[in-house]
């Protein structure tokens, strides 16, 4: 795990897990989804969003983030997203079957049935 100050907190970090220690005393780990730097009465406020839940937590000026030397998700390499990767092979289709006939305006229309106008 490293630690290092909210003021080093960048874009960089987004998709991490990290654990912070809130201001009521607990810790809490999450992925970062986002963040945004306010100020609050004059002092500088991050605002931090989790990826996973619709929470948030704000942190104050000197206060600590750990990043956490672990996935996000297991089997994953690192604790950043990863995109999917391509699949060895290319897949392919079936051959599409071959049109009914020529289409119109007239050939998206069900007729009525007898006898309705």
């Amino acid at each position: 795990m490293t630690e290092t100050s909210i003021e080093d907190l960048d874009l960089n970090w987004i998709g991490m897990t990290i654990e912070v220690d809130t201001p009521d005393g607990s810790q809490v780990g999450f992925r970062l989804a986002r963040y945004e730097k306010t100020t609050r009465d004059g002092e500088p406020l991050w605002i931090l969003f989790s990826a996973d839940h619709p929470w948030r937590t704000e942190l104050t000026a000197g206060a600590k983030i750990r990043w956490v030397h672990r996935p996000a998700d297991p089997g994953w390499p690192t604790g950043h997203y990863q995109p999917p990767q391509p699949y060895p092979t290319p897949v392919t289709a079936p051959p599409a079957a071959p049109a009914p006939g020529p289409l119109n305006p007239n050939s998206w229309v069900t007729p009525p049935a007898p006898g309705v106008r």
